[in-house]
């Protein structure tokens, strides 16, 4: 039961937009993971569905951490929107670079590391990710208008 003196949000109409192409990306990228963890875990064994399944997991979290900003700035002034966007943007790459240097320095201790399938994996979860985020895209409903004749 809700507390009376909590007082009800609902998202706004922007809000509800980046949400639901939020979750559409989370749909497109969990079926590429899974499609990319199958392949690689009959093409490559046990480790090669490991690998895939650790790549798509970043990936997808990678864009949801991006997606999630914009849903939580997407009534602010678009300066706003920019700059949230680029620091998200800035600091998750170089969270990829901190997870690629650790690799790197732990080369010869990663058992089974899969190059192949973590490339392909993340490429197809990327690829997942957008297809289905630009087919829900087309489908929103987004009023357009032209603005006001000159009535000169």
């Amino acid at each position: 039961m809700p507390r009376p003196d909590r007082v009800a949000r609902r998202a706004s109409v922007l809000q509800s937009r980046a949400a639901r192409l939020l979750r559409a990306g989370l749909i497109g990228g969990h079926l590429a993971l899974l499609a990319s963890a199958v392949v690689f875990g009959v093409l490559h064994g046990f480790y090669g569905a490991l690998w895939s399944v650790l790549s798509g997991l970043v990936t997808v979290l990678f864009f949801t951490i991006g997606q999630g900003i914009q849903v939580v700035v997407a009534d602010a002034d678009p300066k706003v929107v920019f700059a949230a966007s680029m620091t998200s943007y800035v600091l998750r790459a170089a969270g990829l670079g901190l997870l690629l240097a650790a690799a790197q320095a732990a080369n010869g201790r990663l058992v089974g590391l899969d190059p192949m399938a973590i490339a392909i994996t993340a490429i197809a979860v990327v690829i997942g990710w957008l297809a289905v985020e630009i087919f829900v895209f087309t489908r929103l409903r987004i009023p357009s208008f032209d603005p006001p004749a000159d009535p000169r």
